[in-house]
């Protein structure tokens, strides 16, 4: 079994290193077959991602892409991770603001994936501290959190020729539809999820697996007091993994 793992660093480079630190204090042994983590031309400090990211044998290459691109790269970016690696028995999606929380996260996310024939890809269950799920009328009221789409939170998709077609074609970019009296976005997996439907597939949300996902950390979303915050239990936890 071969798993090609796929991250995109955004000006995010504290929340990569504790993904990544809280990946490997979680799974022994190691599921992943190749890493292929990216670089947006990131302007923070990346200097302890970069060492721990080369310690590990998993170097960060730069995606060509910047961080002032006007429209949302990321779908492009894990798309060219997923067609350069075409012979992996899976693709493993990850924001680079997750924190694994749970013991061997992703072989069981497979396992449950591999219960259910008609399913592409599983997520993991939507949860902001990684012990609890979000609030159920939050998950209702934006369904894009995961159900009307896969979240590439924690996303494991199951490599198929479906799949590579798929990627050609479709991709896991951004999409505009246009109505008479409004815009709907489509963000990152929308499209290839809705086109997935088409073809009788469908996708998994975990009811058990999570991970701590902070959200909204590569971009100005958050207020500068829930922002702060959020650094703060970051570099709370890289210590702690540091140490």
């Amino acid at each position: 079994m071969t798993i090609t793992a796929i991250s995109v660093n955004h000006n995010t480079s504290a929340y990569m290193e504790l993904m990544l630190r809280s990946f490997d204090a979680t799974h022994d042994p190691n599921p992943i077959t190749a890493w292929a983590l990216y670089d947006n031309a990131s302007h923070d400090d990346t200097t302890a991602l970069l060492a721990y990211a080369q310690q590990r044998g998993t170097p960060l290459r730069q995606s060509g892409y910047g961080t002032d691109t006007a429209f949302n790269s990321h779908g492009h970016v894990l798309r060219h991770g997923i067609r350069t690696h075409p012979d992996s028995d899976y693709y493993l999606l990850l924001d680079a603001d997750v924190v694994f929380t749970q013991m061997q996260t992703i072989p069981r996310l497979i396992a449950e994936l591999e219960a259910h024939p008609q399913a592409w890809a599983i997520g993991v269950c939507p949860s902001w501290d990684g012990v609890n799920e979000i609030p159920s009328d939050a998950r209702q009221g934006n369904l894009d959190i995961c159900d009307a789409r896969l979240h590439p939170c924690c996303a494991v998709l199951r490599n198929t020729p479906l799949l590579q077609r798929l990627m050609e074609h479709i991709g896991l970019h951004t999409y505009v539809q246009h109505y008479p009296s409004h815009d709907e976005y489509l963000d990152t997996c929308k499209m290839l999820t809705q086109v997935m439907r088409t073809h009788d597939f469908i996708h998994l949300v975990s009811d058990t697996i999570m991970v701590k996902h902070y959200f909204c950390t590569s971009y100005v979303w958050d207020s500068a007091e829930l922002a702060a915050q959020k650094r703060a239990d970051c570099q709370h936890r890289l210590a702690q993994y540091r140490d």
